[in-house]
């Protein structure tokens, strides 16, 4: 589980590679997803660094692998798009982040952290990982890692709330309401877009409660259609051995017109059709 997560990560990096940018790694980003995977590399370095000088060796590897899983499974997946798009704070932070990873597992891990050190080290860096200096630890942002877990946790509640009213989440959702909950725009942004809601609320409670706006309007019903029909055509680039790269020319049923007016643009970026008649 660890090792696959890991190197699909850096798989999706090389895709998407800039030697160039690799050569001066910016530091900062504005990106609420930067700032957050960036904090909590800080707060996995100190982790490990704590208890290895503690000659506690469990620990290190739990705190390793669970941050793994957070880069994959959330930051990598939420920050697809800006990558395909060229974003340069984006590549800049993984490529940081990928390099850090790979010198605190070297201890655990000699032959894979060297393996992905070779795939990553600029011109005249260190021959070896293993001749790095461990990483230093750096203060880090200790509310945008609370704030997220805050997000994560509304995402599990929203998708419980979606799964228990029988409605997929490519169906986009007038609203949903958050009691209990508080969250800046940023991270109400990308809420939003994990339960495809136009619209969150938050108020203030005691309790914790997430409920939905069920009623689905025609135009939100058409919506959800076209949300299937880029799924549908996204499985059949998959099948044809297609790269994120390779343009196509989409031909569609004359009964889908209807459904894509509107979306011709967005259909057209997110499938990679250079036309779609």
């Amino acid at each position: 589980k660890v090792f696959n997560l890991l190197y699909n990560v850096l798989a999706f990096y090389e895709l998407y590679r800039d030697r160039e940018l690799e050569k001066a790694v910016p530091t900062e980003s504005a990106n609420v997803l930067d700032r957050w995977i960036l904090s909590r590399l800080s707060e996995l370095t100190e982790t490990m660094t704590e208890n290895l000088d503690a000659y506690k060796l469990l620990e290190p590897v739990r705190a390793l692998r669970e941050f793994i899983d957070d880069l994959s499974t959330w930051y990598v997946r939420r920050s697809r798009e800006r990558m395909k798009d060229g974003d340069k704070d984006a590549k800049a932070t993984l490529y940081r982040v990928l390099r850090t990873v790979a010198t605190l597992m070297a201890p655990f891990a000699p032959f894979a952290a060297e393996d992905i050190w070779q795939k990553l080290k600029t011109e005249g860096e260190s021959e070896s990982v293993h001749m790095l200096p461990w990483p230093k630890d750096a203060a880090y942002d200790a509310g945008v890692i609370d704030d997220m877990r805050t997000l994560r946790a509304l995402v599990t509640l929203g998708l419980e709330a979606r799964q228990k009213a029988k409605l997929p989440v490519r169906q986009p959702l007038a609203k949903l309401s958050a009691s209990g909950f508080q969250l800046s725009g940023e991270y109400a942004e990308i809420l939003k877009d994990e339960l495809n809601v136009k619209e969150i609320v938050f108020a203030a409670a005691n309790e914790q409660v997430v409920e939905l706006d069920t009623n689905i309007t025609p135009e939100l019903k058409r919506e959800g259609e076209y949300r299937e029909l880029v799924r549908s055509i996204q499985d059949m680039r998959k099948k044809a051995g297609l790269t994120p790269s390779d343009m196509i020319s989409l031909t569609l049923p004359e009964s889908a017109k209807e459904t894509v007016a509107g979306f011709e643009d967005d259909l057209k970026k997110t499938v990679l059709a250079k036309d779609v008649v």
